[in-house]
């Protein structure tokens, strides 16, 4: 089924899919899917914390809500990202004051979406779940997020490579995500997007085991969404599926 928004220039295809895993015994990641909004995401709950099912369960139900204020009253492409951003972090702020205290963080999640808007997708993350873009004409896969993790920062630092930064243990210490203590800092990132390109949002648990050349191969070959995200769990899972995976599969149509 092809969408069309108001805001956005473009019709689109979507679906999303998520997954236990091989080895978890409770799934903590939630999918985002308002194509009428041209919005989505993917938000996974911190399993080193006792709450974290619920903290992606409150993004998943908080996001739409609070979306449709900026979505009547932004009016450039920068605007909206920095609306975006700013909705991401009142969503953590208000988990925060409503369930944590300094002393204690029980509840935490990573978010990370995107807006369909004009001829533009727009993301914003906290924490280490990814966006990622794939174009028409392009076969390398396009990370546009950054992860707020540990791993991340040292491959910055050049202490790690990329390639090897999803399975060492420091990838499991965020430094941002949505709960932490104020001031939660959520990044935006504008790219331009045209009929063929292709978009991804996932989990950890997702870009953990299937690398990036297996991701974008398999989201060239797939022709519709709904196989995206069915073919990526599937590979996930047969490498060994370790944690929860989630996936949002967007492709952009005439």
């Amino acid at each position: 089924m092809k969408h069309k928004t108001p805001e956005f220039s473009c019709r689109f295809r979507c679906a999303g899919q998520k997954s236990i895993g091989r080895l978890r015994k409770s799934n903590q990641d939630e999918i985002i899917l308002c194509p009428d909004m041209g919005i989505f995401a993917v938000s996974d709950g911190m399993g080193g914390l006792e709450e974290g099912a619920r903290a992606s369960v409150y993004v998943r139900e908080s996001m739409p809500v609070m979306m449709r204020f900026p979505l009547n009253e932004v009016q450039a492409p920068d605007e909206a990202g920095k609306a975006f951003a700013e909705t991401i972090r009142m969503i953590s702020d208000e988990l925060f004051n409503t369930a944590n205290t300094e002393s204690h963080i029980g509840y935490g999640a990573t978010c990370c979406g995107v807006w369909l808007y004009e001829d533009k997708a727009i993301f914003a993350n906290l924490g280490d779940s990814r966006g990622y873009l794939l174009p028409k004409y392009k076969r390398t896969l396009k990370q546009i997020t950054e992860d707020h993790n540990i791993a991340a920062l040292m491959v910055k630092n050049g202490e790690l490579s990329k390639s090897a930064a999803p399975n060492h243990p420091s990838s499991s210490q965020l430094t941002r995500f949505v709960g932490m203590k104020a001031p939660a800092l959520p990044e935006y990132f504008i790219c331009t997007v045209a009929p063929g390109d292709k978009i991804l949002l996932c989990s950890d648990g997702l870009y953990g085991m299937v690398n990036e050349k297996d991701i974008a191969r398999i989201m060239r070959s797939s022709r519709s969404p709904q196989t995206v995200c069915a073919r990526l769990i599937d590979k996930a899972n047969a490498n060994g599926g370790r944690d929860n995976i989630s996936a949002v599969a967007i492709q952009i149509v005439n």
